[in-house]
């Protein structure tokens, strides 16, 4: 039996102050109305087309809507990144709604920016909403998304403004000019201070975000306050090498622990692979193979996310919890909440002891040791450079596990390695650091990575973040580093490994030593770092350890 015909159709969605949104209609031809599935796009309706199949979807019973966001190509108005989402995705879903194409229900779909719009939409609780499925995003676009720590997340959010600057319909051709110019030379944007960076006048929300007062440009952002007012259930994708990969997980826990009702509160699920953001549901990077079972076609996570829909426009209430795959093992694992029920394990940061130590660095260890200070000195002009983990941006090093052995070889890097593991240990859950660090600056960047030391030397990467600190100079503090969630197996024979350090250039802007705030800084200073071991002050990680 032949199908349906599909009709696609162009049209003009009014917004609250009149501004016209441009969007596609894919939806088959037989005048039955269906649920709208909505997709709401930065990077143009013809990407998303591309895409997501709008054809097949038809077919799988969705009315389905691609916009162009307010001042992205053909829609009129000027872009403001994520604060007009709200108040544009929510009159999106009521006209939606309200079409004869439509039975009045709509669900939202779409990774990073595209899962950013659905978010705000589901703030504003428009009635019309019955579903959301935000992949590889974040709830909040100031930490989580923009900062990580304290620091700019540099390698991913200045790129991203030049790429906006350059594909921006209402730039005149000498700004196109500018942008497309200064996309050509990326490596000297990296490098450049970030007080005269030329990605200000390009995109002038990129000046806003690096800004003195910028907590009051994200206000009213997203915070778990206003994340307690959604009632919408959802369904989050999540990579473990993923930029927004801790995000994804506090939005969702933070859904699944306060969303606004118990129904919605019991219908959050998240889905977490070892993947990376454009390396979505790939069971390889290029130095580590996860395996078959971690391929996220073959888990058909995206079948799972539209029926997952489908339910909620049917009135079946979903399954919630978290599915994550342990590296390692080799094998996905159900838990209800996140982080899951774990035994915190600690390991101490100690001086080398000869036996223990694989490079005649310093050793990880389960009891303190004996007191002691490792000190670096930190140039800010040759900082420690980035090498695979959470990265996202042109001429990064492509993002997931690498070895890290050429950036263990710097004299500005600490490494403590464990003697070999005499079993396996599985950790699922977040993992922390509490470093006691001293600086000669008032201001510094406290950077912990989590590596497994393979057999034959490799060191891969695991998970890492940073602390952006302020001091007084000499004086040692605690500094707490979440250095992220993680599931992975260290099997019996690796060691286990921690790398601190105060730069990872350029995933992270550099601090310049000077003043805690640092957006406007334009001159660097190098400073002499201190880590303070052994004892019960001394510095350690903790790893959540599950059976």
């Amino acid at each position: 039996m032949a199908q349906a015909s599909v009709r696609c159709e162009e049209m003009r969605v009014p917004m609250r102050d009149g501004t016209l949104l441009a969007a596609d209609l894919v939806t088959v031809d037989d005048g039955v109305a269906r649920p709208a599935l909505l997709v709401r796009t930065s990077y143009s309706r013809a990407a998303s087309r591309a895409a997501e199949d709008p054809v097949g979807l038809a077919h799988l019973g969705w009315a389905v809507v691609i916009q162009d966001v307010r001042g992205r190509f053909d829609s009129e108005g000027e872009f403001d990144p994520f604060r007009q989402e709200g108040p544009d995705g929510a009159d999106t879903i009521a006209w939606c709604a309200a079409q004869p194409w439509c039975n009045g229900q709509v669900a939202t779909w779409g990774a990073s920016y595209l899962g950013a719009t659905q978010m705000r939409a589901a703030l504003e609780r428009p009635p019309a909403l019955v579903a959301m499925s935000p992949w590889v995003t974040s709830g909040w676009q100031d930490d989580g998304w923009t900062y990580e720590g304290g620091a700019l997340q540099l390698g991913f959010v200045m790129p991203w403004a030049v790429m906006m600057a350059a594909s921006n319909p209402r730039a005149t051709p000498a700004q196109l000019t500018k942008a497309v110019a200064a996309g050509g030379d990326w490596d000297r944007l990296y490098k450049r201070a970030l007080g005269r960076h030329p990605a200000k006048a390009l995109f002038p929300p990129f000046a806003a975000w690096i800004a003195a007062d910028r907590d009051a440009h994200w206000a009213p952002a997203a915070t778990t306050k206003a994340l307690r007012r959604v009632a919408t259930p959802g369904f989050f994708v999540a990579g473990w090498f993923d930029i927004f990969c801790d995000a994804s997980l506090r939005t969702w826990q933070t859904l699944r622990e306060s969303a606004a009702t118990p129904q919605a509160r019991a219908a959050q699920r998240i889905v977490v692979g070892p993947w990376t953001h454009a390396g979505l549901f790939q069971d390889a990077t290029p130095e580590m193979m996860f395996g078959a079972a971690a391929n996220g076609m073959a888990q058909d996570v995206r079948g799972e996310a539209l029926r997952f829909l489908r339910s909620c426009v049917d009135g079946v209430q979903p399954e919630g919890g978290a599915k994550v795959f342990v590296m390692g093992a080799g094998e996905w694992r159900e838990y209800d909440a996140w982080p899951p029920r774990s035994t915190p394990a600690e390991w101490y940061l100690d001086a080398t002891d000869g036996a223990n130590s694989l490079r005649g660095d310093g050793v990880l260890r389960r009891d303190p040791g004996i007191p002691g200070r490792d000190s670096f000195v930190y140039d800010p002009r040759d900082p420690v450079p980035t090498r695979g983990g959470r990265t996202l941006g042109p001429f990064l090093p492509f993002p997931g596990p690498v070895d890290q052995r050429p950036v263990e070889a710097r004299d500005d890097v600490l490494v403590y390695t464990s003697a070999l593991l005499d079993r396996s240990i599985t950790i699922v859950g977040d993992v922390t650091a509490t470093i006691r660090f001293a600086s000669s600056a008032p201001s510094a960047d406290v950077t912990v990575k989590l590596v497994d030391v393979h057999p034959d030397g490799r060191a891969m990467n695991v998970v890492d973040s940073v602390r952006r600190q302020s001091f007084t100079p000499g004086r040692p503090r605690n500094v707490t580093v979440v250095v992220g969630s993680t599931a992975i197996e260290f099997p019996k024979g690796h060691r286990i490994r921690v790398e601190v350090s105060s730069s990872n250039f350029p995933r992270l802007d550099r601090n310049p030593s000077r003043a805690e705030h640092w957006g406007d800084a334009t001159t660097l200073e190098r400073a002499t770092q201190t880590v303070v071991r052994g004892g019960a002050r001394g510095s350690r990680i903790t790893l959540p350890v599950v059976g």
